[in-house]
């Protein structure tokens, strides 16, 4: 039997965020586990722990659609034939990893179900920081040794120079654009 974590926490589905905030810390201080002596601490830490698992999965908006979604799911897919390329999911399983992960499936191919980001920035809304950016500090280094290398061999001051600014450049590239990519990232709302 499915787990019910509005009935949990004594909410309608429709409840504001808020609202199941009040509840969750209503729940939390009434039937906390130090309130408890020995006889009622065990029955007050097995309440205690549905009481967290239903306000881990109710506070956070993005694991509250996919357990709306979850809840629903057995109705909408009543008519539908096995394999049909939807993964579904066991009583046991928990989807775990990015939300368009799909799991490996030997059934027919929906090519609708495919999101693939062939996106041009590393990070999901850095802000049109292009992807070859990330790899200028490798791509210096190694440049900045293949100058010193041939720089020594011909012993040319400028060209061996020059590989010692590349590596310095790589360097510093190295330590700070991870720095401004993350301070151009925009913030998950669901975290």
């Amino acid at each position: 039997m499915a787990v019910d974590h509005y009935k949990t926490l004594g909410v309608i589905p429709s409840a504001t965020t808020a609202d199941l905030r009040a509840a969750y810390l209503k729940l939390a201080r009434a039937n906390h586990p130090d309130r408890f002596d020995s006889p009622g601490r065990d029955a007050a830490q097995v309440r205690m722990q549905q009481i967290n698992e239903a306000w881990n999965v109710l506070g956070v908006a993005r694991k509250r659609r996919e357990y709306d979604v979850k809840q629903q799911r057995p109705t909408s897919r009543q008519g539908s034939a096995p394999g049909s390329g939807s993964a579904s999911h066991g009583p046991g399983q928990q989807r775990r990893g990015h939300a368009h992960f799909r799991p490996f499936d030997d059934g027919p191919i929906d090519r609708s179900e495919i999101d693939i980001d062939f996106d041009s920035t590393p990070i999901v809304g850095s802000k049109g920081i292009p992807r070859w950016v990330t790899f200028l500090p490798v791509v210096l280094f190694v440049f900045g040794i293949l100058t010193l290398g041939f720089g020594t061999v011909v012993d040319a001051p400028g060209v061996f120079a020059l590989g010692i600014v590349s590596l310095v450049f790589g360097g510093v590239c190295f330590v700070m654009l991870p720095l401004v990519v993350m301070s151009r990232a925009e913030r998950d709302p669901d975290l």
